[in-house]
This record gives structure tokens, C-alpha cells and sequence, in this order.
């Protein structure tokens, strides 16, 4: 969020938060893009962590994400992409300003494991895949604060957004306020450009990952990209 006056009045000029994709940073030169992420003012890092099973990848572990949090202030968003996420979800360093979010199909205990995330004093997310309905988390509504709803069949970056994902966030959002549940913030991951970010953010993405198809592509610098999204997604609120 960022502010400014107009017309003598105060105005708050909102954007939709940017969690950066660290597992789409140049590994190689790892602390200098973190340095350059922080400086351009993203809201989060997300973590994508894999264990080769539940996807057929594995990415960052939890040592490096461990020592990259020792080097920046920015809120850690962790992706599970796990089997068993309630055995991963308690080696995590995750606090108040962060955000934890697993799978809806990657295990059987799924109030216990929103348990645990908000033990750890984290907000709580459920994960939705391309072929999977918000409504299977009517049971969990008042656990979870946030859906982070997949754009991609998730594993790899770079992949090719699925048809009929937009009108998904759109759909979400309606029922979420539906059911008087508008506090619950809706994360859209995947193929997130900028393009399709200011209709995202529109139709109810408050949380946009960015990766490959936009931050990390390499065309322009991250204070570039970011100044990009806050035109894309910006509005006014008085």
C-alpha cells in the first residue's frame, strides 16, 4: 500500500500484493536478487517447497530458505507442495507476518494441519488445483484466511495458463462473499503477467505471484516490474 495526497485530501493508491517466486531467481546470484527484491519493494517471498513426490520437482530446501530469511526483512510465503504437509508444516520459521499454505488433496488432516500453521502465529491457506472446487472448502471456512488458487498445473515455472482459471478467481471471490467471508484473501499463482495481472487483481486477486511471465523474465529490473504492477493494478481508495 502506498500513499499520496490528491486534491488536498488523503488518498490511499492500493495495488494487489506481489509475493516474488524465489524458485524462478537466478540461484547462482541468489542473495544479490533478494537484496534487489527487497529494495523494489515486494510484499512476500514465496516459497515453493517441493519433495519430488507430491510433484515431480524438488526446489529450494529449508536450510537456503532458513539463511535467506536471515538476510532480508520481507514476510516469507510458503507453498507446500508436499505429501503429509503436517509433517513439514512444524520444521518451518514462520511467524505472524507470514503465510503457510498446503494442498487441499496432499493429506487427510486438513484442520489439523490450518491448526498447526496458525500455532505457529501464520495465516492459513489452502492450496486449489486447476480441476478443484472452491467448495470443497466450505468445511474450512473458518480456518482458513486465505485460497491460493492454482493458475498452472503446478511443479515446474513457465507453464501455459489453463483455460477457464480467470473466470475461476472471479467465481471464487462471489462465493467467498456469499458467504460473508470477504476477509479471506484469494492468492492467484501461476502465469501471472502483467497483462492478465490487472484482471486478476479485478475480479478479486488480492495476492499475485509473480515468476517467469513477469518478474523474473528478465526484461526489465525488479523496481521496473513492480512499478509495472502498481500501474496495472492500482486503484484509489478514499
Amino acid at each position: 500500500m502506498m500513499y499520496k495526497k490528491t486534491g488536498g485530501k488523503d488518498c490511499s493508491i492500493m495495488r494487489a500484493e506481489i509475493t516474488a517466486s524465489i524458485m524462478c531467481a537466478d540461484l547462482l546470484n541468489l542473495e544479490k536478487d533478494i537484496k534487489a527484491l527487497e529494495k523494489a519493494g515486494v510484499d512476500y517471498f514465496h516459497y515453493d517447497i517441493m519433495d519430488g513426490h507430491f510433484v515431480p520437482n524438488m526446489t529450494l530446501g529449508l536450510e537456503t530458505i532458513c539463511e535467506i530469511q536471515k538476510r532480508v526483512r520481507i514476510p516469507s510465503d510458503f507453498h507446500l507442495l508436499v505429501k503429509k504437509p503436517e509433517d513439514v508444516i512444524e520444521l518451518l520459521d514462520a511467524g505472524e507476518n507470514d503465510m503457510v499454505s498446503f494442498h487441499y488433496s496432499s493429506t487427510k488432516f486438513v484442520d489439523r494441519c490450518l491448526e498447526m500453521i496458525h500455532g505457529l502465529g501464520a495465516k492459513a491457506g489452502i492450496v486449489l488445483d486447476v480441476k478443484e472446487s472452491y467448495e470443497l472448502l466450505e468445511p474450512f471456512l473458518e480456518k482458513i484466511d486465505y485460497i491460493n488458487l492454482m493458475m498452472i498445473t503446478p511443479g515446474f515455472a513457465g507453464q501455459p495458463l489453463v483455460d477457464g482459471m480467470i473466470e475461476k478467481i472471479m467465481n471464487t471471490r462471489k462465493w467467498l462473499d456469499s458467504k460473508k467471508k470477504k476477509h479471506v484473501k484469494i492468492m492467484v499463482d501461476g502465469s501471472v503477467n502483467y497483462d492478465r495481472a490487472r484482471l486478476m487483481h479485478k475480479l478479486g486477486g488480492d495476492i499475485l505471484v509473480a515468476g517467469s511471465s513477469s518478474l523474473f523474465k528478465g526484461d526489465m529490473t525488479f523496481e521496473e516490474s513492480m512499478k509495472t504492477f502498481e500501474k496495472y493494478t492500482s486503484h484509489k481508495n478514499y
